[in-house]
């Protein structure tokens, strides 16, 4: 199978980790041409050194570029210890061997997809401050974009606000550019990853494993069952890695095409995604795929037995 040319941007972040991991396992599917930093679950400089840590773990020389340490027009938002005080839920890894290639992700992002034969794919599972300003700044990148898969927005409330999810919220501007573009967009929002997650036991048995990779990632997603967005204490989301596993398994998620607004106003619906879900209007493909539903038991099965199968990959 001819591999997809990809480019993660993210915000690593516990989850943002978990979607790297399972990219990793999957490395005979994807060409991860780079990997781009944005402020979001932490400042740019952590989630930076956790995508560098990460990497240099795996033993991945993949290129990482430093992206945008705060949203378009306002302040970065506080930091939370939803992920941990260092964005791995609190796991240390050892510090990098692989040197950051870039400090300018946007110059990074134009430059590599421009050099590609093929299209690309970008993945960006953060706020989209980074896509937004390489559509604004480089227009030409457009024609070399195959889609752009996004974990952001909610058809159905948020977990940042009762309207917004988290990564729009942080930059709505941003996020209104990229769904304004036209470009081909797959959206993956609250609406499906709230589904798509691992149960406590699954976690537990992953931070016993003594493989590299599985008992990294278990002991790290220990720390989301600190924190009290997990469901009835027994279930929590990996948001991220849905963006992705949409890339190889399309078949196991629902979806509509809908017009996509973002809420730039001041006031308690800023960041909200106002999807048209209303079952009479029918939009054509040039649309976003809004996300409506997955198979979270397969997303589960998937996902376990790639991050056990990166063991032996690392």
């Amino acid at each position: 199978m001819k591999k997809r040319n990809i480019i993660i941007d993210c915000d690593p972040g516990i989850d943002d980790i978990i979607a790297l991991s399972f990219a990793t396992a999957n490395e005979d599917k994807f060409n991860i041409l780079g990997i781009t930093t944005v402020a979001g679950n932490h400042t740019i400089e952590t989630v930076t050194l956790n995508a560098l840590k990460v990497m240099s773990y795996y033993k991945r020389k993949i290129k990482i570029a430093k992206g945008q340490g705060r949203p378009l027009i306002r302040e970065k938002s506080r930091v939370t210890d939803i992920h941990g005080k260092n964005g791995m839920g609190d796991c240390v890894l050892p510090e990098p061997d692989l040197e950051l290639y870039s400090d300018n992700a946007i110059t990074f992002l134009r430059d590599t997809i421009m050099a590609q034969e093929e299209k690309v794919t970008l993945v960006p599972v953060g706020p989209l401050t980074n896509i937004a300003l390489l559509l604004k700044v480089f227009p030409e990148v457009r024609e070399k974009i195959e889609l752009i898969s996004m974990m952001g927005g909610s058809t159905i409330g948020g977990n940042r606000t009762p309207y917004a999810e988290f990564n729009v919220w942080a930059d709505p501007e941003a996020a209104r550019i990229v769904f304004d573009s036209r470009l081909p967009i797959v959206m993956s929002g609250l609406t499906v990853t709230l589904s798509a997650g691992l149960y406590k036991d699954d976690v537990e048995r992953l931070a016993r494993s003594r493989g590299k990779a599985s008992g990294f990632c278990g002991r790290m997603l220990e720390c989301y069952f600190k924190n009290d967005h997990v469901k009835d204490g027994t279930f929590t989301p990996i948001h991220d890695a849905c963006a992705l596993m949409y890339l190889l398994y399309p078949e196991i998620y629902e979806f509509r095409h809908a017009e996509v607004m973002v809420d730039c106003s001041e006031g308690l619906n800023r960041g909200n995604t106002v999807v048209d879900m209303r079952d009479w209007v029918k939009y054509d493909p040039s649309y976003p795929k809004v996300l409506t539903g997955i198979d979270s038991e397969k997303f589960r099965e998937i996902l376990l037995n790639d991050l056990y199968r990166l063991d032996d990959m690392v």
